[in-house]
């Protein structure tokens, strides 16, 4: 892509580059992410930070005999528009709701999540053993319920914050009338004795610890579920929409053992999270940059990622460690961003990690 000019951030698409740098997945890559759906034994662990736009939804395919052990989960589902109409909806809309208004402008994120799905084999009608909603924002929440309409969802985990947002409620109900298993508040029914989810079996030797889920936090955002994943000695972890408070709570219970080679940056990159205190430990110093990344799910939306939040995570992870879905977004309106700019991280049954922009064809 062009070079960004100094100071700002560069939105233009990643040449393909060695496996040192960012760099595009190639055709065997792609086909081997897509044959996860059909193959009768999975080996990789596959995770794909979806470009929902301005949102978040992150799609784990966990190793296993398919449709025995191995785990389809998603975290959040991105957003949805409200004027847009459901096939069979009889008047309700993508959102779960009636609406008459004009439009709210925002994403359709669950459509790019639902289109990228399906182009890997994972067509609506498919099962999702977990869907996790971190917390009640709509950028999270928003496409959830057309997930639970078009996919079978075996459970729901969430914080159990309360909230009366129509769109969230009607979330909330679709749990229930899909027959999803209601795991809210998750630090209730989520967790066993260790910590460990007790929804537990996420794949073969994969490790899921919950790590945060505290529906009483003053701001939803620091309501979020936060998540370790391990496979194979790579570790992943998925913060939500955390702020500063959430980063200086997670650091002082759990300190060294934030330790990961991949951290989905908290809240989209914001300028009020992603600290240095939290990054020191998820990246700590000694551990070189080639082993470290970091993934930014955001759109087109002002101040989202914030540039001395990405000053920090360039700090740690170096140029070709930052993976943003937002990148190929410039001169796009918002409605038009999501879709573009996928991101595929790999880790292989002997440790080796990998990550690629997966591009629409």
């Amino acid at each position: 892509g062009t070079a960004a000019l100094p100071g700002c951030p560069d939105t233009e698409r990643p040449a393909l580059s060695p496996r040192s740098a960012t760099r595009v997945c190639t055709a065997e890559e792609l086909s081997e992410f897509r044959l996860a759906s059909t193959a009768d034994v999975r080996h990789d662990l596959w995770v794909a930070f979806v470009d929902v736009g301005q949102g978040d939804a992150t799609w784990i395919r966990t190793p296993g005999t398919l449709g025995v052990d191995a785990k389809e989960i998603l975290i959040d589902a991105g957003d949805c528009q409200l004027d847009k109409p459901f096939p069979g909806g009889d008047g309700v809309g993508e959102c779960g709701i009636r609406y008459t208004g004009p439009s709210d402008g925002q994403v359709d994120g669950v459509g790019a999540l639902i289109d990228f799905m399906s182009s890997a084999g994972w067509t609506p009608g498919s099962r999702i053993d977990y869907l996790v909603v971190t917390h009640p924002d709509k950028d999270h929440y928003g496409g959830a319920w057309r997930i639970l309409q078009q996919y079978i969802v075996d459970a729901v985990v969430d914080p159990g914050v309360p909230s009366e947002q129509t769109t969230y409620l009607a979330m909330r109900r679709a749990v229930q009338a899909e027959g999803a298993q209601d795991l809210s508040p998750a630090i209730e029914t989520g967790l066993d004795g260790s910590g460990a989810l007790r929804t537990g079996f996420w794949g073969l030797e994969v490790e899921a610890t919950l790590l945060s889920a505290d529906a009483n936090a003053p701001k939803e955002n620091n309501a979020s579920v936060v998540i370790m994943l391990q496979y194979r000695g790579v570790r992943l972890l998925l913060t939500g929409d955390a702020e500063k408070e959430l980063d200086s709570a997670l650091a002082a219970q759990h300190g060294p053992d934030l330790r990961a080679q991949v951290l989905k940056a908290g809240h989209h990159g914001g300028r009020d999270t992603n600290t240095s205190t939290l990054l020191d430990l998820v990246f700590p110093p000694g551990i070189a940059t080639a082993d470290r990344y970091a993934i930014i799910s955001s759109g087109q939306r002002e101040n989202l990622p914030a540039d001395d939040t990405l000053e920090r995570l360039l700090a740690h992870v170096g140029t070709y460690g930052l993976y943003r879905t937002d990148r190929g977004d410039s001169g796009k309106g918002r409605v038009e961003a999501p879709g573009d700019d996928h991101i595929l991280m790999r880790v292989t049954p002997d440790g080796e990690l990998t990550l690629c922009y997966a591009f629409p064809d």
